[in-house]
């Protein structure tokens, strides 16, 4: 009986991508950066409307609790 032997693997090459190949790190980092930048404003203006919010709310309950 005949097994066969496991292939090896190919060998690894340093050799520059040419052509359409994946996007060097200086584009994904400038994606990353974009898409974290949306995050930020993003989460400024949810913060922005529930600050306010919060801050009537704590006023109230400190009112009805010590107040009156």
């Amino acid at each position: 009986m005949v097994t066969a032997l496991p292939t090896a693997a190919p060998p690894v090459t340093n050799a520059p991508i040419v052509g359409g190949g994946s996007p060097g790190f200086e584009e994904r980092w400038a994606a990353w950066q974009a898409k974290n930048a949306a995050h930020d404003r993003a989460l400024r203006r949810k913060v922005a409307y529930a600050a306010p919010v919060l801050l009537l709310l704590a006023a109230t309950v400190l009112y009805l609790l010590i107040g009156r």
